[in-house]
Protein backbone atom coordinates (compact mmCIF):
# COMPACT_ATOMS: atom_id res chain seq x y z
CA UNK A 1 0.00 0.00 0.00
CA UNK A 2 1.54 3.33 -1.10
CA UNK A 3 1.23 6.42 0.96
CA UNK A 4 2.01 9.83 -0.50
CA UNK A 5 2.30 12.97 1.57
CA UNK A 6 3.84 16.38 1.21
CA UNK A 7 5.18 18.05 4.28
CA UNK A 8 6.14 21.71 4.80
CA UNK A 9 8.36 23.00 7.57
CA UNK A 10 7.85 26.17 9.54
CA UNK A 11 10.31 28.06 7.31
CA UNK A 12 8.34 27.26 4.12
CA UNK A 13 11.12 24.86 3.04
CA UNK A 14 9.25 21.88 1.57
CA UNK A 15 9.83 18.80 -0.53
CA UNK A 16 7.67 15.97 -1.75
CA UNK A 17 7.36 13.05 0.63
CA UNK A 18 6.66 9.68 -0.97
CA UNK A 19 6.71 6.39 0.77
CA UNK A 20 5.59 2.80 0.40
CA UNK A 21 6.18 -0.42 2.16
CA UNK A 22 9.47 -0.74 0.22
CA UNK A 23 10.64 2.87 0.60
CA UNK A 24 13.71 3.31 2.80
CA UNK A 25 15.29 6.45 4.26
CA UNK A 26 18.04 6.29 1.66
CA UNK A 27 15.46 6.33 -1.13
CA UNK A 28 13.80 9.27 0.54
CA UNK A 29 17.15 11.11 0.53
CA UNK A 30 17.51 10.44 -3.16
CA UNK A 31 14.09 11.93 -3.86
CA UNK A 32 14.89 15.19 -2.08
CA UNK A 33 15.42 18.23 -4.38
CA UNK A 34 18.96 19.34 -4.91
CA UNK A 35 18.21 22.79 -3.58
CA UNK A 36 17.45 21.32 -0.24
CA UNK A 37 20.76 19.44 0.02
CA UNK A 38 23.52 21.65 1.48
CA UNK A 39 26.65 22.10 -0.53
CA UNK A 40 29.87 22.65 1.32
CA UNK A 41 31.39 24.54 -1.59
CA UNK A 42 28.70 27.18 -1.43
CA UNK A 43 29.26 29.14 1.67
CA UNK A 44 31.09 26.38 3.43
CA UNK A 45 31.95 27.17 6.95
CA UNK A 46 30.30 27.31 10.28
CA UNK A 47 27.07 28.66 8.84
CA UNK A 48 26.81 25.88 6.33
CA UNK A 49 27.46 23.18 8.97
CA UNK A 50 24.79 24.57 11.24
CA UNK A 51 22.25 24.62 8.43
CA UNK A 52 23.15 21.06 7.54
CA UNK A 53 22.78 19.96 11.15
CA UNK A 54 19.39 21.61 11.46
CA UNK A 55 18.23 20.05 8.22
CA UNK A 56 19.42 16.61 9.29
CA UNK A 57 17.57 16.94 12.58
CA UNK A 58 14.31 17.89 10.89
CA UNK A 59 14.81 15.14 8.33
CA UNK A 60 15.33 12.53 11.03
CA UNK A 61 12.20 13.68 12.83
CA UNK A 62 10.16 13.43 9.67
CA UNK A 63 11.64 10.02 8.88
CA UNK A 64 10.83 8.86 12.37
CA UNK A 65 7.27 10.16 12.03
CA UNK A 66 6.96 8.44 8.68
CA UNK A 67 8.16 5.16 10.12
CA UNK A 68 5.73 5.43 13.00
CA UNK A 69 2.90 6.24 10.63
CA UNK A 70 3.91 3.38 8.36
CA UNK A 71 4.00 0.97 11.28
CA UNK A 72 0.58 2.19 12.41
CA UNK A 73 -0.77 1.64 8.88
CA UNK A 74 0.67 -1.86 8.83
CA UNK A 75 -0.73 -2.59 12.26
CA UNK A 76 -4.14 -1.28 11.19
CA UNK A 77 -3.97 -3.40 8.04
CA UNK A 78 -3.02 -6.46 10.08
CA UNK A 79 -5.75 -5.70 12.58
CA UNK A 80 -8.26 -5.31 9.77
CA UNK A 81 -7.18 -8.58 8.19
CA UNK A 82 -7.29 -10.28 11.57
CA UNK A 83 -10.72 -8.83 12.28
CA UNK A 84 -11.97 -10.01 8.86
CA UNK A 85 -10.60 -13.50 9.43
CA UNK A 86 -12.04 -13.51 12.94
CA UNK A 87 -15.42 -12.38 11.63
CA UNK A 88 -15.26 -14.98 8.89
CA UNK A 89 -14.41 -17.71 11.38
CA UNK A 90 -17.13 -16.49 13.70
CA UNK A 91 -19.70 -16.47 10.92
CA UNK A 92 -18.58 -19.93 9.81
CA UNK A 93 -18.92 -21.21 13.37
CA UNK A 94 -22.34 -19.58 13.67
CA UNK A 95 -23.44 -21.18 10.38
CA UNK A 96 -22.12 -24.56 11.52
CA UNK A 97 -23.87 -24.16 14.84
CA UNK A 98 -27.11 -23.20 13.08
CA UNK A 99 -26.83 -26.20 10.76
CA UNK A 100 -26.13 -28.53 13.67
CA UNK A 101 -29.02 -27.05 15.60
CA UNK A 102 -31.38 -27.46 12.63
CA UNK A 103 -30.16 -31.02 12.10
CA UNK A 104 -30.73 -31.83 15.74
CA UNK A 105 -34.22 -30.30 15.64
CA UNK A 106 -35.02 -32.24 12.47
CA UNK A 107 -33.70 -35.44 14.01
CA UNK A 108 -35.81 -34.92 17.14
CA UNK A 109 -38.86 -34.09 15.02
CA UNK A 110 -38.44 -37.23 12.91
CA UNK A 111 -37.86 -39.28 16.03
CA UNK A 112 -41.02 -37.91 17.61
CA UNK A 113 -43.03 -38.56 14.44
CA UNK A 114 -41.68 -42.11 14.28
CA UNK A 115 -42.55 -42.65 17.93
CA UNK A 116 -46.09 -41.38 17.39
CA UNK A 117 -46.53 -43.59 14.33
CA UNK A 118 -45.27 -46.60 16.25
CA UNK A 119 -47.65 -45.82 19.11
CA UNK A 120 -50.58 -45.60 16.67
CA UNK A 121 -49.60 -48.89 15.03
CA UNK A 122 -49.22 -50.57 18.42
CA UNK A 123 -52.60 -49.28 19.54
CA UNK A 124 -54.25 -50.64 16.39
CA UNK A 125 -52.51 -53.98 16.81
CA UNK A 126 -53.47 -54.16 20.49
CA UNK A 127 -57.09 -53.32 19.64
CA UNK A 128 -57.29 -56.01 16.99
CA UNK A 129 -55.44 -58.49 19.18
CA UNK A 130 -57.75 -57.83 22.13
CA UNK A 131 -60.79 -58.31 19.87
CA UNK A 132 -59.41 -61.57 18.55
CA UNK A 133 -58.51 -62.71 22.05
CA UNK A 134 -62.02 -61.98 23.27
CA UNK A 135 -63.46 -63.95 20.37
CA UNK A 136 -61.11 -66.84 21.01
CA UNK A 137 -61.94 -66.74 24.72
CA UNK A 138 -65.63 -66.95 23.86
CA UNK A 139 -64.97 -69.87 21.52
CA UNK A 140 -62.90 -71.60 24.19
CA UNK A 141 -65.67 -71.12 26.75
CA UNK A 142 -68.23 -72.53 24.31
CA UNK A 143 -65.95 -75.45 23.50
CA UNK A 144 -65.42 -76.16 27.21
CA UNK A 145 -69.16 -76.03 27.87
CA UNK A 146 -69.78 -78.33 24.92
CA UNK A 147 -67.08 -80.70 26.14
CA UNK A 148 -68.65 -80.75 29.62
CA UNK A 149 -72.07 -81.44 28.11
CA UNK A 150 -70.62 -84.25 26.01
CA UNK A 151 -68.85 -85.70 29.04
CA UNK A 152 -72.09 -85.62 31.02
CA UNK A 153 -73.97 -87.21 28.10
CA UNK A 154 -71.24 -89.83 27.72
CA UNK A 155 -71.41 -90.71 31.40
CA UNK A 156 -75.18 -90.91 31.16
CA UNK A 157 -74.97 -93.16 28.11
CA UNK A 158 -72.38 -95.34 29.82
CA UNK A 159 -74.64 -95.70 32.84
CA UNK A 160 -77.62 -96.51 30.60
CA UNK A 161 -75.50 -98.98 28.66
CA UNK A 162 -74.45 -100.69 31.86
CA UNK A 163 -78.08 -100.77 32.99
CA UNK A 164 -79.19 -102.26 29.66
CA UNK A 165 -76.40 -104.80 29.84
CA UNK A 166 -77.50 -105.82 33.31
CA UNK A 167 -81.09 -106.01 32.08
CA UNK A 168 -80.04 -108.11 29.09
CA UNK A 169 -78.10 -110.44 31.34
CA UNK A 170 -81.13 -110.76 33.59
CA UNK A 171 -83.32 -111.57 30.61
CA UNK A 172 -80.82 -114.04 29.27
CA UNK A 173 -80.68 -115.72 32.68
CA UNK A 174 -84.46 -115.75 32.84
CA UNK A 175 -84.73 -117.21 29.33
CA UNK A 176 -82.11 -119.82 30.16
CA UNK A 177 -83.93 -120.85 33.33
CA UNK A 178 -87.23 -121.03 31.44
CA UNK A 179 -85.65 -123.18 28.77
CA UNK A 180 -84.26 -125.50 31.43
CA UNK A 181 -87.63 -125.75 33.13
CA UNK A 182 -89.30 -126.47 29.80
CA UNK A 183 -86.80 -129.20 28.95
CA UNK A 184 -87.28 -130.80 32.36
CA UNK A 185 -91.05 -130.78 31.91
CA UNK A 186 -90.73 -132.29 28.46
CA UNK A 187 -88.46 -135.04 29.70
CA UNK A 188 -90.87 -135.77 32.55
CA UNK A 189 -93.84 -135.93 30.16
CA UNK A 190 -91.94 -138.19 27.76
CA UNK A 191 -90.95 -140.57 30.54
CA UNK A 192 -94.52 -140.72 31.83
CA UNK A 193 -95.93 -141.54 28.40
CA UNK A 194 -93.32 -144.22 27.82
CA UNK A 195 -94.10 -145.81 31.16
CA UNK A 196 -97.82 -145.68 30.40
CA UNK A 197 -97.40 -147.39 27.02
CA UNK A 198 -95.28 -150.20 28.46
CA UNK A 199 -97.75 -151.06 31.18
CA UNK A 200 -100.91 -150.62 29.12
CA UNK A 201 -101.58 -154.39 28.82
CA UNK A 202 -100.94 -155.14 32.52
CA UNK A 203 -103.98 -152.98 33.26
CA UNK A 204 -105.85 -153.22 36.44
CA UNK A 205 -106.99 -150.48 38.61
CA UNK A 206 -103.47 -149.35 39.34
CA UNK A 207 -102.64 -149.00 35.65
CA UNK A 208 -105.76 -147.02 35.03
CA UNK A 209 -104.99 -144.89 38.02
CA UNK A 210 -101.42 -144.46 36.85
CA UNK A 211 -102.62 -143.51 33.41
CA UNK A 212 -105.01 -141.07 34.89
CA UNK A 213 -102.18 -139.68 36.96
CA UNK A 214 -100.03 -139.40 33.86
CA UNK A 215 -102.79 -137.70 31.98
CA UNK A 216 -103.34 -135.35 34.87
CA UNK A 217 -99.62 -134.69 35.06
CA UNK A 218 -99.48 -134.08 31.33
CA UNK A 219 -102.42 -131.74 31.57
CA UNK A 220 -100.80 -129.93 34.46
CA UNK A 221 -97.56 -129.70 32.45
CA UNK A 222 -99.37 -128.14 29.53
CA UNK A 223 -101.13 -125.73 31.84
CA UNK A 224 -97.81 -124.91 33.45
CA UNK A 225 -96.22 -124.32 30.07
CA UNK A 226 -99.13 -122.19 28.95
CA UNK A 227 -99.09 -120.33 32.25
CA UNK A 228 -95.33 -119.76 32.44
CA UNK A 229 -94.26 -119.27 28.85
CA UNK A 230 -97.42 -119.64 26.86
CA UNK A 231 -96.44 -122.92 25.19
CA UNK A 232 -94.39 -122.87 22.02
CA UNK A 233 -96.01 -119.62 21.01
CA UNK A 234 -93.81 -117.66 23.39
CA UNK A 235 -91.02 -117.81 20.82
CA UNK A 236 -93.15 -116.08 18.17
CA UNK A 237 -93.30 -112.33 17.61
CA UNK A 238 -96.26 -110.66 19.33
CA UNK A 239 -96.73 -108.39 16.33
CA UNK A 240 -96.54 -110.66 13.27
CA UNK A 241 -96.87 -114.05 15.07
CA UNK A 242 -94.32 -115.55 12.69
CA UNK A 243 -90.86 -114.22 13.47
CA UNK A 244 -88.67 -115.38 16.33
CA UNK A 245 -88.54 -113.27 19.46
CA UNK A 246 -85.18 -111.57 19.74
CA UNK A 247 -85.83 -107.92 20.74
CA UNK A 248 -86.51 -106.55 24.24
CA UNK A 249 -88.42 -103.27 24.40
CA UNK A 250 -87.41 -100.64 26.94
CA UNK A 251 -88.35 -99.40 29.47
CA UNK A 252 -91.09 -102.03 29.83
CA UNK A 253 -88.51 -104.86 29.31
CA UNK A 254 -90.86 -107.11 27.35
CA UNK A 255 -89.36 -109.68 24.99
CA UNK A 256 -92.09 -109.26 22.42
CA UNK A 257 -90.83 -108.59 18.89
CA UNK A 258 -88.73 -109.95 16.09
CA UNK A 259 -85.93 -107.98 14.51
CA UNK A 260 -87.96 -107.04 11.43
CA UNK A 261 -90.96 -105.70 13.37
CA UNK A 262 -88.86 -103.88 15.97
CA UNK A 263 -87.80 -101.31 13.37
CA UNK A 264 -91.42 -100.29 12.71
CA UNK A 265 -92.98 -100.55 16.18
CA UNK A 266 -93.20 -97.39 18.30
CA UNK A 267 -94.78 -99.09 21.32
CA UNK A 268 -94.66 -102.43 23.03
CA UNK A 269 -97.26 -104.85 21.51
CA UNK A 270 -97.78 -106.43 24.96
CA UNK A 271 -98.33 -103.43 27.25
CA UNK A 272 -98.56 -100.67 24.62
CA UNK A 273 -95.92 -98.65 26.49
CA UNK A 274 -93.98 -96.17 24.29
CA UNK A 275 -90.72 -97.62 23.07
CA UNK A 276 -87.66 -95.57 24.05
CA UNK A 277 -85.05 -98.15 23.13
CA UNK A 278 -84.65 -101.79 22.22
CA UNK A 279 -82.06 -104.51 22.79
CA UNK A 280 -81.48 -107.56 20.62
CA UNK A 281 -80.90 -110.78 22.58
CA UNK A 282 -79.75 -114.23 21.53
CA UNK A 283 -82.05 -117.14 22.41
CA UNK A 284 -81.07 -120.77 21.83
Amino acid sequence: MAIQAQLHNSENIGFPFCSSSSTSPQDWMMMMPTAAVPNPSCGGGVGGGFNQFCFNTQQKQRIHQFQNHHQQQQQQSLCFENSVSVQDEKQRQEIDHCIRSQNEKLRLLLQEQRRQQLEMILKKIESKASTLLRQKDGEIIKANNRAMELEILLKKLEMENQAWQRTALEYESMVFSLNNALEQMREKATASCFFFNNNNNGGGAEDAESCCDVEEDHHELEEEENRVIGGEKWKLCKSCNSGDLCVVFLPCRHLCSCKACAAFLDSCPVCLAPKKASIEVLID
